[in-house]
């Protein structure tokens, strides 16, 4: 049986096709990861084990921020938000300002600053001229004569 061009380019690519579907196939089952119960939090996120953040995260400056929503203001640690008289772990929020937190542990009140080395101070009101106010001109209309 003699096979021509065309019919031995069909078999050979219908061969390549099997062959690597096949190999695909292996590969995906091979290298896939199992699925993930999706109750339960991911462990990158570092909130399995404790729930929340330590009271060192929480001490240090520069990983708290304010934020003020509808009139409220909010401690934000990562992407969660505190309010005043929720606790976190065993520091209970007293009061926040947009520079200061208070926090309360064991009978203790501390102040946290938000921003370290940044002061508040009344703004100094402009200086005023000692120059009297110009008068207005009166302008008289023309008389024209004939």
């Amino acid at each position: 049986m003699t096979l021509i061009p065309s019919q031995l380019l069909r078999r050979f690519a219908g061969r390549c096709l099997l062959w690597s579907a096949l190999c695909f196939g292996i590969a995906t089952s091979t290298f896939a990861q199992p699925l993930r119960d999706p109750t339960v939090a991911p462990a990158a996120a570092g909130m399995v084990g404790s729930g929340g953040p330590q009271r060192e995260e929480i001490l240090k400056t520069g990983s708290i921020s304010v934020l003020k929503r509808e009139g409220a203001n909010y401690l934000m640690i990562g992407t969660r938000l505190y309010g005043v008289g929720q606790r976190i772990g065993q520091v209970r929020i007293e009061r926040i300002t947009e520079t200061e937190i208070w926090l309360r542990e064991g009978g203790q009140l501390q102040k946290i600053k938000v921003y370290s080395g940044v002061q508040r101070h009344a703004g100094v009101p402009p200086p005023t001229s000692k120059k009297p106010a110009v008068a207005p001109l009166t302008v008289r209309p023309a008389q024209i004569k004939p």
